[in-house]
């Protein structure tokens, strides 16, 4: 049975719509599996704590609730979290402020993402063709400036 990394506690097994995740009934802590997490969180954050995972090499002082290795701390700045993970377990430990600070129905699917870099996409180009805009008015205004210097100075007989 897997025990809190907290505080030793026998973890209790919540079963939720979503499937399940491991509850200390003393500190309130939680260890979700990164599908988990991906269910719960979303695709975004389940990836980016996947990734730091497997780059993080800082040591943490608790212990994997299923296989009592020695976890890792992984950071990350968006959102702002410092949380204990274990790569050969995929589990992640979130202590009970820090689950809850995270932001409920951010869920993010495939299909959100692929919206997503839809729409940057779309303000890049849009980017690229205010650019472009600018660019012909500019030369535009350079073409009259031009054409008033060729006029001024052919208008002009020095022989008069």
């Amino acid at each position: 049975m897997p025990a809190c990394p907290i505080c030793s506690e026998w973890l209790e097994t919540v079963r939720q719509r979503e499937g399940l995740f491991y509850l200390c009934p003393i500190c309130n802590g939680r260890a979700l599996t990164i599908p988990q997490v991906r269910r719960v969180l979303g695709d975004r954050l389940a990836t980016k704590l996947l990734r730091l995972m497997k780059l993080s090499r800082r040591a943490s002082e608790r212990s994997c609730p299923f296989c009592a290795g020695r976890m890792r701390v992984i950071s990350a700045a968006e959102p702002s979290l410092e949380l204990d993970a274990c790569q050969a377990c995929s589990v992640v430990w979130f202590d009970a402020p820090t689950y809850e600070a995270l932001p409920e129905g951010s869920v993010e699917t495939t299909a959100s993402l692929a919206l997503q870099a839809t729409e940057i996409v779309a303000e890049i180009r849009l980017k690229e063709l205010k650019e472009r805009e600018k660019e012909r008015e500019e030369e535009e205004r350079d073409k009259k400036k031009r054409k008033k210097r060729r006029a001024g100075t052919s208008t002009i007989d020095p022989l008069v």
